[in-house]
């Protein structure tokens, strides 16, 4: 920036934690509000870490077990080497010799244990052949920047970028037969950016898709269900917030921990909708964005703000696809999987009702079973073509 001097005036500083704070709030598009680290520690954690997950960020909470998912313990744990070199921290669950693969995508400021209540769920349901239950493999990972993987470059902070580690994940861990993708928000871009990059493998390789509370562009719309002149606040603080994270992270980190009830409060009312949600999925949510560190999330963002992946949608045409979203999801409303839809009119629809964007977590059994539906479609579908 031109002139810019060296150290901020003090003014310019106070300024700066209202944008870091407000822009937190209103822009993220996985419930872009952040927590500090310091949430895990307002749980009672109690019990040994798990010592699978003693590299994860958010381990300390998911030892406090606040979603009753302690049994979960991954069968295998990897690192995948993108193109640039970043190291991707991948965790699968089930048979490595199983027909179908399913890989989760999980959205922005989150991580892969965003999926622990379907890792949970189909895990049983999937991994293992019963009755006429397809077996199948489960494949999660943390994209670059998140969870427990490595970061990289400013300036590979891109859906195409994400496209490509996706792809990077498939040839390292699936390397052979047919794979199921499931993208929630910025992990449904995620998809979009692969089918971009690589169009032939879907209908060959990638033989079915759910699009989970993800949009295909015009994010920078959005309003989050504020009113105008808080919109209007946003529009002027979100540069400044920008600036701040990428430049000041640090400056950044301590107005999280300034606004941290602030922000839980925000949380909880951009990523549920259901009057009765437990406390502690909002305290489950508020870890997984603490784990992020605020310049990831400063530099992801123009990536989601600018995205127009709408052409990206068309290899999705030839596999059974799902689109499934919440009714009262603030951060990508639903008329956004309206408009996936129109382009993919073969997709199953599911609206769930009383749902936010966590959909994921908040309505776990209504996803589990849309999940279970697409599988079973793709098994079907496979069979026939045999």
């Amino acid at each position: 920036m031109a002139g810019e001097s060296r150290r901020a005036h003090p003014t310019a500083q106070r300024v700066g934690v209202v944008g870091a704070v407000v822009g937190l709030a209103a822009a993220g598009t996985a419930a872009g509000v952040a927590l500090t680290r310091m949430a895990r520690r307002r749980l009672d954690v109690a019990g040994p870490r798990p010592a699978d997950l003693a590299e994860v960020p958010d381990a300390e909470l998911l030892a406090s077990d606040p979603l009753g998912t302690r049994a979960l313990r991954a069968d295998r744990t990897a690192r995948v080497r993108t193109d640039d070199g970043v190291l991707l921290h991948v965790e699968e669950v089930g048979p490595q010799d199983a027909p179908m693969t399913i890989v989760f995508v999980h959205g922005y400021t989150l991580s892969l244990h965003s999926w622990a209540f379907q890792r949970r769920t189909l895990g049983a349901q999937l991994a293992t052949a019963n009755g006429h239950r397809p077996a199948a493999r489960l494949v999660f990972y943390d994209q670059r920047g998140h969870g427990a993987s490595e970061r990289g470059s400013s300036e590979r902070s891109t859906i195409e970028q994400l496209g490509r580690d996706l792809a990077a994940v498939l040839e390292a861990r699936v390397p052979n037969g047919p794979v199921v993708l499931v993208g929630h928000s910025m992990g449904g871009m995620t998809i979009m950016g692969l089918a971009a990059l690589r169009p032939e493998l879907f209908g060959s390789r990638v033989v079915g898709a759910a699009l989970l509370s993800t949009s295909s562009g015009n994010l920078a719309d959005l309003n989050f269900g504020l009113p105008e002149f808080l919109t209007r606040v946003r529009a002027v603080t979100l540069p400044l917030a920008a600036w701040t994270m990428r430049r000041r992270p640090a400056f950044a980190e301590g107005a999280r921990r300034v606004a941290a009830d602030l922000v839980s409060v925000l949380t909880r009312s951009l990523s549920f909708a259901s009057a009765d949600v437990d406390p502690a999925l909002v305290h489950y949510v508020d870890a997984m964005i603490a784990g992020t560190p605020v310049d990831v999330i400063a530099e992801f963002y123009p990536a989601l703000a600018g995205l127009d992946e709408t052409g990206s949608l068309a290899p999705l045409r030839r596999i059974p696809t799902l689109v499934l979203t919440g009714d009262a999801d603030r951060m990508i409303p639903k008329e956004h999987s309206e408009l996936i839809v129109e382009r993919l009119p073969e997709a199953e629809f599911v609206v769930v009702p009383e749902a936010g964007h966590m959909v994921l977590l908040e309505k776990p059994d209504v996803v589990d079973d849309a999940l279970a539906r697409l599988v079973r479609r793709v098994a079907a579908a496979q069979s026939a073509e045999r």
